[in-house]
């Protein structure tokens, strides 16, 4: 079998990391190879789509694999994306990893708009259905469609999906780099000694959390520092970092809050290993390496009460929650957690338990078997294609 991969490749994105662990999984399966075709992120001009066909249409290709995420053919405004330009001219079969089911409304922020004129220009989008169905469903209803919880798969089925094409598949947990100095080198680094460290880790994102966990720095441990480790992805997302920044220097907390910036792969390892508990408090998320990568660490885990952390919890104890938005809460299970070693010790066991369970090796065979399916199905003339309204494929 030969997979087409389209996909993002650039080094600070986590779906294409996401991706190149899932390949090398791939890679490894008997009579298996995978052609990596590369998206360049944003609009691009029709004739880089017509080219781009033409390598997934090869003949030798058996299923074109789509690792979807809006931003990458120019976002979900309006006349913006192009992602449709190039999904007419796919004629293999076609299986699309969705990392993100949210709704149009919860894309354009329209709850928490506060800008008159904004919020009524997104309320007029909203109350176009057939833009609001081109984002929010139609994707998913012309592929088989891989979603990575059972919450996700059940919201894609709510808005007209035909369940049979909507498969869940875990994300895979990768190996573990390795970490030389067992994390002290990372604690000399940034005056870590005789800290005990609270770590949130992963790009810097406004969706992390991370107002919500400096509510609840003061009332922890003098002997508690939290680290952010990581930076932004791209330029764009400087402005949040330094409006955060403002805010740590704002609430007096510069000498217990350290930010990293970016971290190269051995740096991570070590910011893990020197961590006694890692913190995922996001507000809103539909999976994230902030979790997988510190599982695959044996790093003990607390993490709001989202529905993808949840799905963790429930298979394994690996990871523990608390309720999300709530500071209260946050407090009293991480004061909790770093006053009790043996807990700490048990989570830490499973965090390495589901790392073994996940790992990519056997995320990349559940994802073939789809492959598999995906190709029986499209021999039999079953070849969705989006007509404006929901339909029932795959029959």
């Amino acid at each position: 079998m030969k997979i087409a991969m389209l996909t993002s490749v650039g080094e600070r994105c986590g779906i294409a990391t996401y991706t190149r662990a899932l390949v090398e999984g791939l890679r490894g399966l008997p009579d298996t190879t995978v052609q990596v075709v590369p998206i360049e992120e944003g609009r691009q001009p029709r004739e880089h789509y017509v080219a781009q066909a033409e390598a997934l249409n090869a003949p030798d290709v058996d299923v074109v694999h789509i690792q979807h995420e809006h931003s990458f053919w120019g976002g979900i405004l309006p006349g913006k994306s192009a992602f449709w330009e190039l999904r007419y001219l796919i004629n293999k079969p076609v299986v699309l990893t969705a990392h993100t089911t949210y709704s149009l409304a919860e894309l354009l922020k329209a709850k928490t708009e506060r800008r008159p004129h904004k919020w009524l220009a997104k309320q007029i989008l909203l109350r176009n259905t057939a833009y609001r169905d081109s984002v929010e469903t139609a994707p998913f209803w012309s592929a088989m469609t891989i979603v990575h919880t059972a919450a996700a798969r059940n919201e894609l089925i709510a808005r007209g999906c035909n369940p049979a094409a909507v498969q869940i598949v875990p994300t895979g947990v990768p190996a573990a780099t390795p970490a030389p100095t067992g994390g002290s080198a990372f604690r000399k680094r940034f005056g870590l000694a005789g800290r005990r460290v609270v770590t949130i880790f992963g790009y810097i994102f406004a969706n992390k959390g991370y107002e919500l966990t400096l509510q609840a720095v003061p009332r922890l441990p003098e002997d508690v520092t939290l680290v952010i480790a990581g930076g932004v992805r791209v330029p764009g997302e400087q402005a949040y970092a330094d409006r955060l920044g403002a805010e740590i220097a704002a609430a007096g907390l510069s000498d217990r809050v350290i930010v990293t910036g970016y971290l190269s792969d051995e740096e991570v390892a070590e910011a893990l290993a020197a961590s006694d508990l890692v913190l995922a408090p996001h507000t809103w998320a539909t999976g994230s390496y902030s979790v997988t990568l510190p599982l695959t660490h044996g790093r003990p885990v607390l993490a709001s009460d989202l529905a993808c952390f949840q799905e963790i919890a429930g298979r394994m104890d690996a990871i523990e929650l608390f309720r999300a938005g709530d500071a209260e809460d946050l407090v009293c299970r991480l004061t909790a957690l770093l006053g009790d070693n043996a807990r700490r010790t048990a989570l830490a066991a499973g965090a390495r338990a589901y790392a073994e369970r996940f790992a990519w090796s056997r995320v990349a065979s559940m994802t073939r078997r789809i492959y598999e399916q995906t190709i029986a199905i499209h021999a039999r003339g079953h070849k969705p294609t989006w007509t404006g309204k929901p339909h029932k494929y795959f029959e």
